[in-house]
């Protein structure tokens, strides 16, 4: 699975990659979760050396406990979130809230290890179109990277996800490594995310919206083809087409509405743009896809 997502488990519904082991009944404990999905390990700093003899100052290389793996070269200042830390809160807080943890994984080879609870919370549009609310965690072991957890919507159909982003509130909540996941932390994070089932309700308000706006095929290609084409350069015009064909054919396809054009966006995100599950689904939430999401919606948005 090295050009894949590395480890996985999930209770419930299968996940749409389809990878992972499988766990009835979910997970009692965090101990157990960790284990089926192969995250059971430490994150460790250890001093670096030139030529195995001079202690290079300042910097060290974050390993993990289970093989030594060097997942990053870290500054001094670096403060680790352990896999443990992270999802003990992630679990007190979702079960707290009555929502249910249902995957979780690592991702780039350990530097990035994720969870994704189901809120509970949920709605249906016109042609029985079902959108489910959950909240994301990400804990990532890079220099540069923060502990993050932030609101998704995954549309079932497709299984399509989607970061809502609202005008009046924030989305997500991040945390440097430059601070420790400490009480007033976990205080400051448990505030931050209470508002996740309001952004869910917000963003049925945002959909049903998107639905209702009429657009043209040409609408589509204009609103497209200043972030995924080119009209000079050749492969952004395959990938326009390509983009075009999903937003006329993708299951749960809408064309001829906002709705129709933010899922051929989301769909081409999470399940045909990059080569491995691995890149698509750490772009699809985090990178450069994620962030061509939200222009769509926003662009969207706009114009309702």
């Amino acid at each position: 699975m090295s050009h894949q997502v590395e480890t996985m488990a999930y209770t419930n519904e299968v996940p749409w990659h389809g990878l992972g082991k499988y766990k009835a009944g979910g997970w009692k404990t965090v101990d157990a979760l960790l284990k089926d999905a192969k995250v059971d390990w430490e994150v460790e700093r250890r001093p670096m050396f030139l030529d195995g003899k001079i202690e290079i100052p300042g910097f060290a290389a974050l390993t993990r406990s289970s093989d030594e793996k060097v997942l990053d070269v870290v500054g001094s200042r670096y403060v680790p979130v352990q896999n443990e830390q992270a999802f003990s809160f992630f679990k007190e807080f979702v079960e707290a809230g009555k929502a249910t943890l249902e995957t979780a994984g690592s991702l780039k080879g350990g530097k990035l290890v994720w969870g994704l609870a189901k809120l509970g919370t949920s709605f249906e549009l016109k042609g029985r179109d079902k959108v489910n609310g959950y909240l994301l965690c990400v804990c990532p072991h890079e220099q540069g990277k923060s502990l993050l957890f932030k609101t998704t919507a995954i549309r079932v159909v497709c299984n399509n996800t989607l970061t809502m982003a609202l005008a009046d509130s924030k989305n997500e909540w991040r945390m440097g490594h430059r601070t420790a996941f400490d009480g007033v932390k976990v205080e400051e994070a448990k505030t931050a995310l209470g508002i996740a089932r309001e952004q869910i309700s917000e963003f049925e308000k945002n959909a049903r919206l998107l639905q209702k706006l009429n657009l043209s095929k040409q609408d589509v290609i204009d609103l497209l083809a200043p972030i995924y084409g080119s009209e000079k350069r050749g492969a952004d015009n395959a990938r326009m087409a390509q983009l075009i064909d999903i937003y006329e054919n993708a299951p749960g396809a809408q064309p001829g509405n906002g709705w129709g054009a933010i899922n051929a966006v989301t769909y081409y995100a999470d399940h045909v743009a990059s080569r491995t599950a691995d890149k698509r689904l750490t772009n699809a939430w985090l990178g450069r896809t994620a962030m061509q999401k939200e222009v769509v919606l926003n662009k969207l948005l706009e114009i309702v």
